[in-house]
């Protein structure tokens, strides 16, 4: 178990057509040491938008690596920039929306984490594509390891 990451390196899987993007765990409980929060990213090509919103119990920060993107909240938009950062209350809905003209990436982090159960990232990522890190035995949560479809 690890105490650093790095972005190219963790965890990562793409999500099909028509909804394509791809998200990465880097920090999280059964990955490193921590116990109260979950982190990495999320990459959204050009064009491209969450597919609904989420919401969950945990506050989240997102930071904004580079691109523009649109922040819904359900009730109001704001347009973010490179180098900016958005606070999520807990339950309060939300997703990213690409309206720049290159990838938009975030960096997350939210505690406590989002995805429930430990190895609970599994349930997210069901159906989509395993393109980073090494390949996770995913049996848990009722999928095949990565490499093995």
């Amino acid at each position: 178990m690890s105490d650093s990451g790095h972005l190219d390196t963790c965890l990562a899987w793409e999500a099909p057509e028509p909804h394509r993007r791809t998200m990465g765990v880097m920090f999280e409980r059964d990955l490193t040491p921590t116990e109260q929060l979950a982190s990495g990213f999320v990459r959204i090509p050009v064009g491209h938008e969450q597919p609904k919103l989420s919401q969950h119990p945990g506050e989240e920060v997102y930071f904004v690596v580079s691109g523009t993107g649109v922040f819904d909240r359900g009730d109001r938009t704001s347009e973010v920039e490179t180098r900016g950062a958005v606070y999520v209350a807990p339950f309060s809905p939300h997703r990213w929306i690409n309206v720049g003209t290159v990838e938009l990436e975030l960096f997350y982090v939210v505690t406590p984490s989002a995805f429930g159960a430990v190895k609970g990232y599994l349930n997210t990522v069901a159906g989509w594509t395993q393109v980073q890190g090494e390949p996770v035995a995913s049996e848990a949560a009722g999928m095949a390891p990565a490499g093995t479809d």
